[in-house]
This record gives structure tokens, C-alpha cells and sequence, in this order.
């Protein structure tokens, strides 16, 4: 089961690809609680100005229902399974072996 946290599982490609599909104000909310790994890694995946822009609104939103966090993770979560199962990201499960040809 692929949850929002496990987003610092993905590759930097993949994490780029997820973020051309994701609404930008759909992010902020996202990040909006979860620990600084997981922003750090979608920070480092964007360019320098979208990260600030993003940092910027994140502080500017305010105090945000944990509901429509949860709501705004979950609606990414589902992008990336669809980009999964379209065979455009590849997600690491844990345990499973990692095959590189």
C-alpha cells in the first residue's frame, strides 16, 4: 500500500515526472504536514524558483484542516499509481528485488 510518505521511495525522475501532473496549490496542502524529508525531496526535484514559490505559498496558506491534507495527499497519491500503472514511473516496494538491466 503506497501511501504519501512514501513518495522519498521514488526516484528523482519519477518524482519529476509526478510533479508535472500535480496541481501546484494541491502540493502546498499536501506538505503541508509531513515531516522535512519528504518536502526536501520534492524541493530538490524542482527548480530553484518553483521550490521558493512553493515554500512561499506553503507559509502563506496558514492553518489548513488536517482533512484537506489528507485529501490533497491522497488526490496525489492516486496520480502516482496512475503513472504507475501507465508504466511511466517505476515504484520500489519494500522487500522486493530491484532488477537493473
Amino acid at each position: 500500500m503506497f501511501v504519501f510518505e512514501d513518495i522519498v521511495m521514488l526516484d528523482d525522475r519519477s518524482i519529476q515526472k509526478v510533479l508535472r501532473e500535480v496541481d501546484q496549490q494541491e502540493l502546498s496542502k499536501a506538505l503541508k504536514s509531513v515531516d522535512a524529508e519528504v518536502q526536501d525531496k520534492i524541493f530538490k526535484n524542482m527548480s530553484k524558483r518553483a521550490a521558493q514559490m512553493l515554500k512561499e505559498e506553503m507559509e502563506f496558506m496558514g492553518p489548513v484542516r488536517l482533512k484537506d491534507v489528507e485529501e490533497s495527499q491522497q488526490k496525489i497519491v492516486s496520480i502516482i499509481r496512475h503513472l504507475e500503472d501507465t508504466g511511466e514511473i517505476v515504484v520500489a516496494r519494500a522487500g522486493e528485488d530491484e532488477l537493473v538491466v
